[in-house]
């Protein structure tokens, strides 16, 4: 992002949060950025188009933040700490952001409804795909309602730490609330609690698009069979390929899959350039992530 424009939507967002969206005027934000007010009008046609900016700014960071650390080689509730962690280190020093999201009652347009509800498609996948590393298919059932109790806590606690200017130690603050979830999640899968809300009973377009489509997989792992008999690889090689292939294949027949044993055949596939792209529309099919490892090894594919 150029940096005049980064500039701007950082210091608006703060007197955003010390005068009110309303109150701030264009000229202000443009003094306080050190930029002319044409200057301003060169990356934003109004303070709406700014606001939108700002919501989508700070989504792309924190979202790019938390895909980096689910893609270390780490077990899963570290990584969930970690990413938890890194949530209240940026509210604890971008508290004006959220000051500015309840400050006013804003009204732009359906560009920030659909930015919202992208970022409520990001979040549920983020808490769902975290969950399922650290519990498997044990916990898929309450997947709705644990996402709307984290949800909650997340919540609570940024509004606690900016309500209150509080200055938290983030690192155990995170675990606290990881240790919390794993009580809820325990204590569901125990009791065989009913979930009070359900998949299914969601109208979420998103919710849809997530359910695999079996044909689609299906045919882009015919495409992988297809990919490594034309690959420039050692016999040896493709027979490992194609057996991996087998066992993928297998398993997705079966009514509850291994998630673990079908990301460590894709994983086998990202290792080689020309199967790396292939792998990850597979892994995106099945809603799953692959590892990235260093491709260097197996540059004898090219």
């Amino acid at each position: 992002m150029n940096e005049k424009k980064k500039r701007i939507i950082e210091e608006s967002m703060k007197l955003f949060a010390e005068k009110g969206f309303h109150a701030t005027s264009i000229q202000e934000i443009a003094k306080k950025s050190e930029v002319s007010k044409g200057a301003f009008y060169l990356y934003f046609h109004s303070k709406e188009e700014l606001t939108i900016a700002i919501f989508d700014y700070y989504t792309s960071m924190v979202m790019e933040k938390v895909e980096k650390i689910h893609q270390q080689d780490k077990d899963g509730k570290t990584k969930l700490v970690e990413q938890l962690k890194m949530f209240f280190d940026l509210i604890t020093n971008h508290k004006e952001y959220v000051i500015m999201q309840f400050r006013d009652n804003l009204q732009v347009g359906n560009k920030i409804d659909e930015m919202v509800i992208k970022l409520n498609k990001q979040g549920f996948e983020w808490i769902q795909k975290s969950v399922k590393e650290i519990y498997g298919d044990k916990a898929d059932v309450y997947i709705v309602d644990i996402s709307i109790q984290l949800d909650g806590i997340i919540q609570g606690y940024f509004k606690s730490i900016v309500l209150h200017n509080l200055h938290l130690d983030t690192s155990n603050l995170a675990q606290f609330v990881v240790d919390r979830l794993d009580d809820m999640i325990i204590g569901m899968v125990s009791s065989n609690a009913k979930p009070q809300i359900t998949l299914e009973q969601l109208s979420y377009d998103f919710i849809k698009e997530n359910k695999v489509n079996n044909e689609s997989v299906q045919l882009l792992i015919d495409q992988l069979s297809s990919r490594i008999n034309d690959s420039s690889l050692e016999s040896d090689k493709k027979t490992q390929l194609r057996e991996a292939v087998s066992v993928i294949h297998d398993e997705l027949q079966k009514e509850n899959k291994n998630e673990l044993i079908v990301q460590g055949m894709l994983t086998q596939f990202y290792a080689i350039p020309s199967l790396q792209q292939i792998s990850k529309e597979i892994a995106d099919a099945l809603h799953v992530s692959v590892t990235t490892i260093d491709i260097k090894k197996n540059e004898g594919d090219q």
